[in-house]
């Protein structure tokens, strides 16, 4: 095995690694003087596939320990440095599917804002779907990759997860209440992974605070269920690989980086790393975001830390450890209340003023007392508009509210978040067959969101543990014939004898069957305490203007002890233990004291029958073991619900099945042709995945399928990728129905996908996407009612029959099937940059979306909108300085946004509606070396 620390090994880079020649790989090694980054190697102006091997893989069969020498949860920063397109890529230069080679190398991760120019899909081999490395136009799955060349172009590192819409389809959101913890794919909350391994902080995606966006420098998107090779416990529509920083082994590099922008945006990033000795490298990186928001009151501030060492004492073991600590504080954004459409239409807020009134006393139920159909509990019951007060109901002009930066939530409104996260990855080659990868794990988090709408979560202190240990094979088993040396024609004596003596003899050459195997076993081991209060919490019956009257929620009396229904039987409000003024409801589906287990084997199976078909499949059983109890602070003399439920003890344990078989026919080294299908079970889960008191074995046990399908295709000579894909995915999600019993509600998505790479030479690139998905809940029988909103007309209603319709009077519509929501069924973007030879660079990036219905009566509609997004950059001749100017939304669109989209919090969308940014300035400084 040549040394891993010699930068010119073949692992060093993505063609190489693949073809298996070292000679005649165009990789630039990001060495010497960074002008000189930019300039082809001598010997790679003629790059083009092996004639022998119409994959344009190397007509030698290489053992694994060449093969997965780079295992991509290793790969370094040295060995994934990317290539000018134009001297890089062949249509079929990074093809895994011919047996001959093994196809599973895959450096996937860059590290450097200038080490990687390349944007197109067949220069990136990733693990993320298999668990074995495949090149992104070859993965039998819709698949995008978000490259360090996107990043940085489009400043994604001060922005927010949305702006990955730019960058590949399906993707759409709501602001989720302002987190932006995850996207939104196929109308659900992403998975979040790193470096292949779950992370339990964003949860169910409505918490957790804004993304980190100091660790990684690629993301991979694989939409549709998650893959057996990774832990999968909640329903998802996709899901995020975020592929962590590491380490420089071919010299010291770094940059430092400040961005400015109006709107009191403040971000900057330190990044440094290179090799100690010939065993050791490290990276570390610093970044520090101070800003305020377009929005009143809002903000970000974060500080957050990585650092990554990688280790090869010997020449078939290597070690990766990364490290990540950041503490983040922010105020969501509530955007303005009270949707209508003559918000959207006219720019006209409804204004009226309510005070502190209910619907009604509460009721004796059991003796105890209850607010379930009416009551002072805000969160059911809505409060009306008093006679008195009619006459202060009317539109005004959404200028006397502050305008579209009005945010509903009190100032004294904020979350914060505390996140440590350790990560220990180990790599050994036995043998030319046979490789063993361990993927070590720890998380640890506190937050605190403290909302005065009101809404209060809280942990104290969570944390996960865990370990994934795979074994991989490669392996031929050729089959009929006799098994020659590859590229050999010649006949054996034998068989030249028998032709000869004129007997019955047909010769044929055997049939090459090539096996990569990834078979593994996962323990995840999940502590979580979480206190959420959130059935007092309501919107529309505050008035948010005039602004000399404007009502922001303080005043309300929490069901505290003392009080006349602190004795209620749900959802009581209780007092967080060390958290002044922050309540919890026990028996909330949310709030827990849980342990919980996670074990899985898993088996992952690629066969390559031939050089132009492959089958891929596999299947992994979770064992979901877990206690769960209200969480401390619990008075005793709370009716608990999970005691009545499991009167023998909070004890839960599931079995999950998850399989996937996907046929890949690939006729021409230009062209691959893919079907899928998933079966799988899933478990719906509290809270950062916290299993509740009030589970039941239904809970851990959802019904989720695929069927997929697509052409993808490598076109002039590699320089143009098309992506396509078809699908249609069924997955259950949980219903509150009558604030007590959770019941599964089908969800079927169909809809196909477009993205279009193009990058001809190292000037131009462009990224083009378009997705037309359509998500339907279907609330037929058995379901008695049809999808629940905290209020299910618009406010309009108040205005025109306030005695009839209250402000947030909770409710069902009737049984049917109801397209998504807050969802734009049609979606087009592209980002593209042009470079000049004197360092001038040119930016555009451009997303548009087809109408969207706020609810489900679907009255008020949000029009066809638009965003264009312009920007320039120069980089000095030396490579060391590059300055960016940025002009977003250059047209000023007021551009609307639902709380909720697809099944993710559309039952908020009649509370609350915000406008995205309008025309605003951003630019940037970097140095490099």
């Amino acid at each position: 095995m040549i040394s891993a620390v010699q930068a010119e090994d073949s692992m060093y880079g993505p063609t190489s690694a693949i073809k298996g020649e070292e000679a005649s790989s165009p990789l630039r090694k990001i060495s010497g003087d960074p002008a000189s980054w930019d300039q082809p190697q001598q010997g790679t102006e003629n790059i083009a596939s092996d004639p022998q091997d119409v994959f344009g893989g190397s007509s030698t069969h290489q053992p694994l320990s060449d093969l997965l020498q780079k295992h991509p949860l290793l790969a370094d920063a040295s060995s994934s440095s990317g290539t000018n397109s134009s001297t890089n890529s062949s249509s079929s230069s990074h093809s895994q599917s011919s047996y001959e080679s093994g196809r599973v190398t895959m450096p996937e991760t860059i590290v450097s804002t200038t080490n990687n120019e390349s944007v197109l899909p067949n220069d990136y081999e990733i693990n993320s779907v298999y668990g074995i490395p495949l090149n992104v136009v070859d993965t039998p799955r819709s698949v995008q990759i978000v490259t360090q060349k996107e990043i940085q172009s489009s400043a994604f590192i001060s922005q927010n997860v949305m702006s990955l819409m730019y960058m590949a389809p399906g993707l759409y959101m709501g602001t989720t209440f302002g987190e932006f913890s995850v996207p939104n794919i196929r109308g659900m909350p992403a998975n979040k992974y790193i470096n292949g391994m779950l992370s339990f902080l964003p949860g169910t995606g409505y918490e957790g605070g804004p993304m980190n966006m100091n660790d990684f420098d690629q993301i991979n998107i694989v939409q549709g269920p998650t893959m057996p090779s990774l832990l999968s416990i909640r329903a998802a529509g996709g899901y995020l690989d975020l592929q962590t920083k590491r380490p420089y082994w071919d010299g010291f590099h770094g940059y430092a980086t400040v961005y400015e922008g109006m709107y009191d945006q403040n971000l900057w990033q330190a990044d440094v790393g290179g090799p100690i000795n010939d065993k050791l490298a490290f990276r570390f990186s610093y970044l520090g975001n101070y800003s305020a928001n377009y929005y009143y009151n809002d903000y970000l501030h974060n500080q957050a830390f990585y650092g990554a060492l990688s280790f090869k004492p010997y020449d078939n073991y290597e070690l990766f450890f990364n490290n990540s600590f950041y503490t983040e504080g922010y105020n969501e954004i509530g955007g303005i209340n009270r949707p209508t459409q003559q918000l959207i239409s006219d720019h006209e807020y409804l204004s009226a003023f309510l005070p502190n009134t209910f619907v009604g006393p509460p009721v004796i139920v059991n003796h105890h007392k209850v607010n379930y159909d009416i009551g002072p509990e805000l969160y059911n019951y809505g409060v009306s508009v008093m006679p008195q007060y009619y006459n202060t109901m009317h539109f005004i002009p959404i200028s006397a509210i502050g305008g579209y930066r009005a945010n509903l939530l009190n100032p004294g409104s904020g979350g914060y978040v505390e996140s440590e996260r350790a990560q220990a990855i180990q790599r050994v080659n036995v043998d030319d067959g046979f490789q063993i990868v361990n993927n070590s794990n720890f998380e640890y988090f506190s937050y605190n969101y403290q909302n005065f709408t009101p809404y209060n979560i809280y942990t104290p202190g969570s944390w996960v543990v865990q370990n994934n240990l795979s074994f991989i094979f490669n392996f031929d088993t050729p089959m009929g014939g006799k098994a020659m040396a590859q590229g050999s024609k010649k006949e054996s004596l034998d068989d030249q004898k028998n032709t000869k003596e004129g007997q019955s003899f047909s010769h044929y050459e055997a049939v090459p069957i090539h096996h990569t195997v990834n078979v593994g076993f996962e323990a995840d081991y999940a502590n979580m305490i979480v206190y959420e209060g959130d059935f007092e919490q309501v919107f529309n019956v505050w008035n948010m203007g005039p602004l000399a009257d404007a009502v922001y929620p303080s005043y309300f009396q929490y069901n505290l002890p003392g009080t006349p229904w602190f004795s209620k039987y749900l959802y009581q409000d209780v007092p967080i233990p060390g958290r002044p003024g922050q309540v919890f409801n026990p028996g909330n589906f949310s709030s827990t004291d849980s342990e919980t287990w996670y074990l899985r084997p898993y088996w992952q199976h690629q066969i390559d029958l031939g050089e132009h078909f492959s089958i891929f499949m596999g299947s992994s059983i979770l064992s979901l073991l877990s206690t769960a109890k209200s969480p401390p602070g619990t008075p005793e003399t709370f009716y608990d619900f999970g005691d009545a439920l499991h009167p023998f003890g909070q004890y839960f344990s599931t079995v999950i099945p998850n399989f996937d078989f996907a046929p890949r026919w690939k006729p021409f080294n230009w062209m691959t042709v893919y079907f899928d299908f998933q079966q799988a079970w899933v478990a719906e889960t509290g809270a950062f995945y916290g299993v509740s008191p009030l589970t039941s074995n239904i809970d851990l046990h959802l019904h989720q399928r695929l069927y997929s399908g697509g052409i993808n295709f490598s076109l002039l000579d590699g320089k143009l990728n098309i992506l396509t894909a078809a699908f249609d995915q069924v997955f259950q999600e949980l219903e509150t129905f009558q604030k007590v019993l959770l019941v599964p509600v089908p969800i079927d998505v169909v809809g196909g996908t477009l993205q279009i790479a193009y990058q001809p030479d190292r000037h131009l690139w462009l990224v083009a996407n378009a997705g037309y998905i359509l998500g339907t809940f279907n609330y037929e029988p058995p379901l008695k009612t049809g999808p629940s909103m905290d209020q299910p007309y618009p406010s309009n209603y108040v205005l025109m029959n306030p005695s009839k319709y209250p402000f947030d009077f909770f409710g069902y519509f009737p049984q049917g099937t109801y397209p998504y929501v807050g969802w734009p069924n049609f979606q087009t973007s592209f980002m593209a940059t042009y470079t000049f030879d004197f360092g001038l660079g040119l930016f555009a990036s451009f997303n548009a979306t087809s109408p969207q219905y706020l609810a489900y009566d679907y009255i008020v509609r949000i029009p066809w909108q638009y965003t264009l997004n312009l920007g320039l950059s120069y980089t000095t001749s030396d490579k060391h300085w590059t300055a960016r100017l940025w002009i977003w939304n250059v047209t000023d669109q007021h551009n609307w946004m639902t709380s909720g989209s697809g099944f993710a919090t559309s039952f908020n969308n009649y509370d609350e509606l915000m406008v995205s940014w309008p025309f605003w300035i951003q630019g940037q400084v970097s140095y490099q070396f």
